[in-house]
């Protein structure tokens, strides 16, 4: 009955597995896509605000053991034993924590003279770190997945005999060792003169290394599934020493973890990071930028050599009574054209810089034309300007159109009209697209 149960739990265990790696797979493949992430408030990490960190999880599972008696397969088809684990995590980043984890379960191992059996308390402290938020857009894949891996060290205090596998008697050192008759019983952790009488739990230290998903339920809970093999410091968990071999052994559960904290609030874990940072929040360095940088150096010693120069500090007054912004760039053309040329494309670049970093913001493109000719034939042009300016952002630099507004206006409400223009030169100024930017 035993063996049925078993092979039960393997087969529903296994089926679990791979219905969360099956999801795992799904989100890595739209986590490395396009971003197109479009995070609220809660949902960005910042230094300056508080989210929940704490976290208790519980969760059920199988340990099985790996030592000088087993010589299993990849998945081991026998020797299933399962056990409970606690474990109390605390985020320290959203992409590094730390936790005490406890976990027990009786064990066994053996081969076709001897097996051993017994029990294991095992106790650990564990670095965790959350590989997703090592990736090109750092957070939870479709904010709803975290994979981690952790690695520890720990104590496993434990109980073990070791059985003859025909009789299932424990075996005595005189029965492979006579002259060894006085140290009684093969065990360990129970009375050497009496095999089933318990005594002190021997202890042994070990290193657990594991691999780890959540999935996020809610606010409350998650959902999580861990492995871990864990790498014993010695040779005695069986008690046969005579392997070369240290004993490691597997553990893996399911479990359901309760975050603590107000429930108004993100845990940490479940936050998303700034593009362009690395996982200590240091700054990536960022090509685009220093080329854009390079490019407006560029830009500045051209405009050193312009014969018309702009009065900025006109423009940008005159910007902020209009448009209610004067974060904003301006294009100009030649006569009746609407083409840009690279200086343009450098200045249009470092918009589109700004609004890859602040997903937020939108953008609305003006467009206008001098006096000197019909008003329908202005509006043609400056809508013809929008659309050009439009197109460079979309098509060449990869924005989204819907962040964008076009707003033509021939024309009209020229920032310099008829009765300010002295010269003909100056009406450049109001051949332009004027690029305003808006953040929420």
């Amino acid at each position: 009955m035993k063996a049925n149960h078993n092979q039960i739990y393997k087969i529903l265990y296994t089926a679990l597995i791979s219905i969360i790696l099956l999801g795992i797979n799904t989100s890595l493949l739209a986590q490395f896509s396009t971003d197109h992430r479009n995070l609220e408030e809660h949902m960005r990490y910042s230094r300056d605000k508080k989210f929940n960190t704490w976290s208790v999880a519980f969760g059920y599972g199988p340990l099985i053991m790996h030592n000088d008696l087993t010589s299993y397969a990849v998945i081991p088809d026998q020797h299933w034993n399962f056990g409970p684990m606690l474990k109390v995590s605390k985020q320290t980043h959203p992409a590094w924590a730390i936790d005490g984890q406890v976990l027990t379960s009786d064990f066994r191992s053996g081969n076709d003279a001897y097996y051993s059996m017994g029990n294991i308390f095992d106790y650990s402290i564990n670095a965790i770190t959350y590989i997703n938020q090592w990736f090109t857009y750092p957070g939870p894949m479709r904010d709803h997945w975290n994979i981690y891996m952790k690695i520890g060290v720990g104590v496993t205090s434990y109980r073990t005999r070791v059985h003859f596998t025909q009789t299932d008697e424990v075996i005595h050192y005189r029965d492979i060792a006579p002259e060894n008759e006085a140290d009684g019983y093969i065990v360990l952790g129970y009375d050497p003169e009496d095999p089933y009488k318990e005594i002190a739990r021997v202890n042994e230290l070990v290193t657990p290394l594991t691999f780890g998903v959540q999935y996020r339920i809610n606010r409350s809970f998650d959902l999580g599934f861990e492995t871990s093999m864990r790498f014993s410091l010695e040779d005695k968990l069986d008690n046969i020493l005579s392997g070369a071999d240290n004993d490691r052994y597997w553990h893996s559960n399911i479990n359901i973890s309760y975050k603590i904290g107000k429930k108004n609030k993100r845990h940490s874990r479940w936050t998303h990071r700034g593009y362009g940072f690395n996982v200590f929040d240091k700054p990536k360095k960022d090509p685009l930028a220093e080329e854009v940088a390079l490019l407006e150096e560029q830009l500045r010693q051209y405009e050193a050599q312009r014969t018309i120069k702009i009065d900025t500090v006109t423009i940008k007054h005159n910007a902020k009574r209009i448009y209610g912004s004067d974060n904003m760039v301006s294009i100009y053309f030649d006569s009746f054209e609407s083409i840009l040329d690279t200086k343009d494309q450098v200045t249009l670049a470092t918009v589109a810089l700004y609004m890859t970093k602040n997903h937020r913001s939108t953008v609305e493109i003006y467009g206008y034309n001098d006096s000197r000719d019909d008003p329908d034939e202005n509006m043609k042009i400056s809508q013809s300007r929008c659309q050009e300016v439009l197109s460079y952002f979309v098509d060449d630099l990869g924005l989204d159109a819907n962040r964008f507004k076009l707003l033509p206006k021939g024309e009209n409400d020229l920032l310099l009209p008829k009765n300010k223009q002295k010269s003909g030169g100056i009406e450049v100024i109001n051949r332009r697209s004027d690029v305003v930017i808006f953040d929420p």
